[in-house]
């Protein structure tokens, strides 16, 4: 008897040890996480790859004969500007991480330079052209990233989420095709059951939605979003359609900086009638879709899967909590675990790397800085690390208040930066600090600085935090016209009202600032 247990016992151990196995898939425009299978991952990973080049290539179709401010460019990211994906058990797991066992969350993104990063369930295995819940989650939340770093122009909330919509249904064929606008069949319900209808008055202004949206909590929001932006595109693709031009005119007046009615009815007519007009729509028995063939697309560059090691497993919840963002009690709270898996694992790159993040994360500064140096030497380009490094260093010299070696701390921050610079030139976070390390010392950025600030805002537009980091600067220079620029698309952000408002009250000041600038007018001779 014993005999048998002991060998259940052993194949219960290797099949844990089997799923525990994490693997690191690397493309051009994404890095993946994940404990499925090495198969998986990578095909997980060429379909990212295959959507990017089908919103590029839709991108550049949607756009011909437009003055809209896109950005076609097929140029290769840096590789810390890709989308870092973190995948996860199940929902229950993303609801754990997201802080809110309660809500319906399935799925969520978090964009800001040089560490945007999303959560999702498991990629279970399709068969056909088919895609999971779980890709129709992340889909449409890298529509999001990549429309956010595309174009310079804050659109309206439907039109944002009625984009993302459109494309998260895609569909991947084995020749190497891409469908997108396909049926949102994860949002029938919305559209076809009981779920309370949002006017087109309300829908279309982001404003007079956020005010409803607090009085009724369930609405078909989303589904009324894809069904409004699905009518207008296909009707873009059809010479006899009598709404051709209808999106392309509605986004010139939003451009324009018409109001969102205003910009809606100038370009749709009556919206009782654009209404019923929806309405017939949705009772087709087909609606068209697009096709995207290879030749249309981008090739697929290399992607590498790699079998990470066993500290890596171990330490790897860990990191998710810190990439999520954690407070310093929660920090402090997960090091003591963490720290047990770094002592089992003392000479792991992946676990040094983690642990200056964990400790960093809990206020460990000098711990922070070993364990960055600790993962250094044992890659020098591991750019975790030197991040990490980076940020141990400014803390510390910034709360330093000895004055024989604030010079000295400083200067190893900038020798830190200056090596991490040298690894990839393109990367956010040294040139953030090079122009921070100024500003924290109260001395007026270098030229060099503020150009590696706005060289991380064209490579990051999505992180409005930097954004208006360099709008400070411009006014601080009376480069008013540059802070304008910078300062219009932010008026009506749908996702943060507070940056709307905030941009508002900051243009208001420079309309101030150059009005007072202007040279007084000399009386005019009798």
């Amino acid at each position: 008897m014993y005999k048998y247990l002991t060998i259940l016992l052993a194949i219960l151990f290797s099949i844990h040890d089997a799923q525990a196995k994490w693997f690191k898939a690397s493309s051009d425009n994404f890095v993946i996480y994940s404990d499925q299978s090495e198969k998986s991952v990578r095909s997980f990973a060429d379909r990212l790859e295959r959507y990017h080049s089908a919103l590029l290539a839709m991108n550049t179709l949607l756009t011909v004969n437009d003055t809209r401010p896109y950005n076609n460019q097929r140029d290769k990211v840096s590789p810390s500007n890709r989308v870092t994906i973190f995948i996860l058990k199940d929902i229950n797991a993303i609801r754990r991480l997201y802080g809110d066992k309660n809500s319906k969350v399935a799925g969520f993104y978090q964009s800001r330079a040089g560490g945007s990063v999303a959560f999702i369930p498991r990629v279970k295995g399709q068969s056909g052209s088919e895609i999971s819940f779980s890709e129709i989650i992340f889909l449409h939340e890298y529509a999001h990233h990549f429309q956010l770093s595309n174009n310079n122009i804050a659109l309206p909330r439907w039109y944002v989420e009625g984009y993302a919509e459109f494309y998260a249904s895609a569909a991947f064929e084995k020749d190497g095709s891409v469908w997108v606008g396909r049926t949102a069949n994860h949002r029938a319900g919305e559209l076809l059951g009981n779920v309370k209808r949002v006017p087109l008055s309300i829908l279309l202004d982001t404003e007079s939605y956020t005010q409803n949206k607090k009085k009724n909590k369930s609405d078909g929001f989303y589904g009324q979003s894809w069904q409004l932006f699905h009518y207008l595109t296909v009707a873009r693709f059809r010479k006899d359609h009598p709404r051709k031009d209808n999106m392309r005119n509605y986004l010139k007046n939003i451009y324009e900086g018409q109001e969102p009615i205003e910009a809606a009815t100038n370009a749709f007519g009556d919206l009782e009638k654009l209404t019923k007009d929806l309405k017939r729509y949705l009772k087709r028995r087909k609606l068209s879709a697009f096709k995207l063939p290879p030749k249309w697309l981008a090739k697929t560059g290399e992607i590498r899967v790699t079998q990470l090691s066993a500290g890596a497993g171990k330490i790897m919840p860990y990191l998710q909590k810190s990439r999520r963002g954690v407070s310093r009690e929660q920090a402090i709270a997960l090091l003591s675990d963490a720290r047990k898996v770094a002592g089992d694992y003392a000479n792991d790159e992946f676990v040094a790397a983690a642990m200056a993040e964990a400790e960093h994360d809990a206020g460990n500064d000098a711990l922070a800085l070993q364990y960055a140096d600790k993962a250094l030497a044992l890659n020098p380009a591991n750019m975790d690390a030197h991040v990490q490094k980076i940020y141990a260093l400014f803390r510390i010299a910034s709360e330093n208040e000895d004055e024989e070696k604030d010079a000295a701390h400083w200067k190893t921050l900038t020798n830190a930066i200056s090596k991490a610079n040298s690894y990839e030139n393109d990367h956010p976070i040294p040139l953030i600090y090079f122009y921070k390390r100024y500003k924290e010392r109260d001395r007026k950025p270098s030229n060099i600085a503020i150009s590696g600030l706005e060289q991380v805002v064209g490579l990051a537009p999505y992180d409005k935090t930097l954004t208006f980091m360099l709008i400070r600067q411009y006014m601080e220079d009376k480069r008013y016209a540059d802070a304008r620029r910078l300062l219009l698309p932010m008026r009506s952000d749908p996702h943060n009202r507070g940056f709307g408002k905030r941009a508002e009250l900051m243009l208001r000041a420079i309309d101030k600032l150059e009005s007072s600038a202007e040279p007084e007018k000399e009386d005019e001779a009798a």
